[in-house]
Order: C-alpha cells, then structure tokens, then sequence
C-alpha cells in the first residue's frame, strides 16, 4: 500500500497526449474566462512590481513561484468540481502550504544555479585550455578550441536547463494536490518526465505555437494563454499520476 505523502507512480502515456493536455486545460479555462482573466492580471502585476526592485525582487519572484504555479492548478481543481472560482483562489497556496511551496521555490533556484555555475567554470577552463593550446599550435586551433568550448558550454547549459524545468513541471501540482514532500515532488516529477518526454514535447511546441499566435493581437492573447500554460501542467499530472478510472 502506497504511503501517505510518498510520490504517486507514474504511467507512460502515448505521445499525443500532450495535445490532449493543452486541449483539456483550455476547455477548463474556457468556462470561467473572466476570472482566469482577472487572477492572470494580478498575477502579472505583482511579478512586474517584483522585477523593478533590483536582485531582491527576482529572488523573490523566483521563491513564491510555484506558491503562484500551485495557486492556478488548485483554482483548475476547483473548477472541474463545478465550483465560482474567485481572486482568493490565486492566493490559496499563501494559505495553506507556504513552507514547502517556497522549499520548492528555493530548490529550484539553487539547481539552476547550480547548471548556471557548472556551464561557466566549464567556459572558463575551456577558454584557459583553447588559449594554451592557441598558443601551442597556433591561431588557428586555438579559435577552433575556443569555438569547440562554447558548444559544450551551450550544450551542457541546455541539458541542465531542461531537467530542472522536467524536475519542476508536475512538482508544485504534487506538493500542493498530493501533499508531496518538495524533494521527492523534484525526483517524482524528473522521472515522469523522462518516460513521457514525447507528450512533454509536444505540449511544450503546442505552447509554443499559441504564444506566439497570443501574442498578436497586443499580447492580450497571453491573459487567456498564461493561465492555459499553468492549468497544462495540472491536466498532464492528472493524466500521468491519478489513478485510471
């Protein structure tokens, strides 16, 4: 029997499940769109007044982000039961786990530094290495040592970037529906994402593509998109860990 607060276990799921995941959260904002509307523009005025205030203001946004992430997929939850989703529903996660909520804000801020700090000491002695051997072999190889150093470092920085976003795409779904420790939401979360990379792809491009179609008309579009975004994660996470009907 599975233990209370450990991980739920994931299933694979076929690769066009990730339209589907866009398709569902979209028919879920759909019936309530004023409100979505509403709590998407408070959301963005608090992350604009964050990001005038210099370095505090981006540690902040970055902490009580998944407080934000796990604040739209409650009020997606709430939604599908038939209830009025109102303002306080963006803030419900502030109420009721804010410690392991900002635990997890904090995780993956330290793991992106972490890829952050790798991929430069990398750049560094990549840089140290092309100019000894520049100076070794000539001009030449060393341009190419140096240019053979900056794909690493984008390459490395790329494969990082993207198992932290793996790490954190189910993880505030889990910590604030299944009662997910943060760490093992992380663990959790990477290893689902790793067996459905294919539907997480296509989500990801599906996303993609409407953000840009959003973007068009002003950019109003992106008040009814951001909250599409957030609610793809929660209908992923129902489709990768709740238990088949």
């Amino acid at each position: 029997m599975q233990q209370p607060n450990s991980p739920p276990i994931h299933r694979k799921v076929g690769a066009g499940r990730g339209w589907r995941w866009f398709v569902e959260a979209f028919q879920i904002v759909r019936q309530q769109p004023l409100t979505w509307v509403l709590l998407t523009l408070v959301y963005l005025v608090i992350q604009i007044a964050l990001s005038v205030v210099p370095v505090l203001g981006d540690l902040a946004s970055a902490l009580i982000g998944p407080l934000f992430a796990a604040g739209f997929v409650m009020a997606a939850a709430k939604s599908e039961r038939g209830e009025e989703l109102e303002l306080a529903d963006l803030f419900a996660a502030f109420r009721q786990m804010p410690g392991p909520l900002l635990l997890l804000g904090a995780m993956i801020f330290g793991l992106m530094l972490v890829v952050i700090v790798a991929a430069v000491a990398m750049g560094v002695s990549g840089g140290l290495m092309a100019g000894l051997f520049g100076k070794a072999a000539g001009a030449g190889a060393g341009t190419a040592a140096g240019g053979g150093a900056a794909v690493a470092l984008g390459a490395l920085a790329l494969i990082g970037g993207v198992l932290v976003g793996m790490a954190y795409w189910f993880a505030p779904t889990m910590v604030a529906l299944n009662r997910i420790d943060p760490w093992p939401a992380l663990r959790a979360s990477l290893k689902a994402c790793l067996s459905n990379w294919l539907p997480l792809l296509v989500a990801s491009l599906v996303l993609g593509l409407s953000c840009m179609v959003a973007l068009l008309p002003l950019g109003l579009g992106l008040l009814l998109w951001i909250p599409v975004a957030f609610v793809t994660a929660y209908t992923g996470w129902r489709d990768v860990f709740e238990p088949q009907q």
